[in-house]
């Protein structure tokens, strides 16, 4: 029983120290150090809280396919949870919705970013934000990761979210045989400064 406490309070302080690298990260990104902004609200998903009822999956084309790994030892910190994503002549994504009720009214300094390692080999790997309201894709944002590298951040800048009452976060890979990859994912977040 000690030694599941003792997991507990080293993976509560691994989450925090994340998270705070995370948002000190995010806030360069989104130019609020050494600014007048008053503050930055931010959400975070690291897939550990109940990710089967909170990302989506089966969003995909020919033999794509996403899941989550539950305790693996592959996640970004440690051997919590991490979602993942496969495609050998396909393309699999999931996705996640937000709503922004709890965001300022004025949401139009925004950021948003995931965590993602590809396994097998290096691959491009995309990050969407949309808006559910007719489906209309805001924005999206597509970097190479080697595989040689670990988990590397994917971001989106300069989102302008208002008068959208929730998007959806949304990680995507696509491959055309050359050769089946996994791409693990980790840590989303989005962050808008006011």
């Amino acid at each position: 029983m000690i030694e599941v406490s003792g997991e507990r309070t080293r993976a509560g302080q691994r989450f925090r120290r994340t998270f705070a690298v995370v948002s000190v990260f995010m806030a360069t990104i989104l130019g609020v150090t050494g600014t007048a902004h008053a503050g930055i609200v931010s959400w975070s998903d690291g897939y550990e809280s109940n990710p089967f009822g909170t990302w989506e999956r089966g969003i995909q084309g020919g033999d794509g396919h996403s899941w989550v790994d539950i305790g693996m030892g592959v996640a970004r910190n440690g051997s919590h949870n991490n979602g993942w994503l496969f495609a050998d002549h396909g393309w699999s994504a999931m996705r996640t919705p937000k709503s922004l009720s709890s965001f300022p009214s004025n949401r139009s300094n925004c950021a948003a970013a995931i965590y993602a390692d590809p396994v097998g080999g290096g691959a491009q790997v995309g990050l969407e934000i949309w808006d559910p309201n007719g489906w209309r894709r805001i924005a999206s944002n597509v970097v190479w990761i080697d595989d040689a590298a670990g988990y590397k951040l994917v971001p989106l800048f300069n989102l302008n979210l208002n008068g959208i009452a929730t998007v959806y976060l949304q990680p995507i890979y696509g491959n055309n045989g050359g050769p089946a990859k996994y791409v693990r994912l980790d840590d989303a977040i989005i962050q808008c400064s006011y």
